[in-house]
């Protein structure tokens, strides 16, 4: 089983090692710092001086990055709490607040993504801050706008490409010697596919979400099952469907 992980985050491999899983672990992408750590900085002082009335949040290394800003510029983002609430998406990003002891006021109902963020974000006025990676799009931003909110986004990291497989595991790949591939993102997904022009029928590929199954079929993969919720548990379903032999 390929699986992704990134610096100091392997908790899908180590958990699926303790399934009976055979891991090959694959840094497909890595998180960097943002080009504008100033921008950065003001928008984290901003928010712990309670100048927003929302913070929208698809992902924990935004999060992650704004309170690093925050705490180098000597704020904590929950201490004060700003009279401000939070949305994010997904359980990991809902993990990551609890953890930095931020109260969640908002998640999507339906789906973990920006636009399910915005169908279920109220409509009404005032400024929204919007830490984001480099390759997000305009979603977030547009959907808040048409329901009345100024957004200032901001790019709190960047994604960019890391060394990926070995050349064994991509030959692995295509000839078929593993049984399945996870995708945790969009810009897994795109790496994947570009290091792996060659995937052999009997591997199934597994997404996190319909956002990350998007762009995988856009990169030329076929989707074998997506997971029902965009966290762990929700892969490790996904992967059990598709070793049973059904597909969603």
């Amino acid at each position: 089983m390929v699986v992704p992980v990134t610096q100091g985050r392997r908790d899908l491999a180590d958990a699926l090692r303790a399934l009976g899983a055979l891991v090959t672990e694959g840094s497909f992408i890595e998180i960097a710092a943002t080009l504008d750590p100033a921008a950065l900085a003001t928008a984290a002082t901003r928010w712990c001086d309670g100048d927003y009335a929302w913070m929208a949040v698809t992902s924990r290394n935004a999060l992650s990055a704004l309170d690093a800003a925050a705490s180098h510029a000597g704020h904590t983002l929950s201490a004060p709490m700003p009279p401000a609430r939070l949305a994010v998406v997904g359980e990991a990003t809902a993990r990551a607040s609890a953890a930095l002891g931020l109260d969640v006021a908002l998640r999507p109902s339906r789906q973990q993504s920006a636009e399910g963020l915005v169908a279920d974000f109220p409509e009404g006025e005032g400024r929204v801050l919007a830490p984001l990676g480099n390759l997000a799009g305009d979603a977030l931003a547009r959907g808040l706008l048409r329901k009345g909110w100024t957004v200032d986004s901001v790019e709190a990291y960047r994604t960019v490409d890391g060394p990926g497989l070995t050349a064994d595991a991509v030959a692995d790949v295509g000839n078929g010697n593993v049984d399945g591939v996870v995708l945790t993102s969009g810009s897994v997904a795109r790496r994947f596919a570009a290091q792996c022009p060659r995937v052999a029928r009997s591997v199934a590929v597994v997404a996190i979400g319909v956002t990350t199954a998007s762009a995988a079929r856009a990169a030329g993969l076929d989707v074998a099952s997506v997971a029902a919720t965009p966290d762990d548990g929700g892969l490790a379903a996904a992967l059990l469907r598709v070793m049973e032999g059904d597909s969603v």
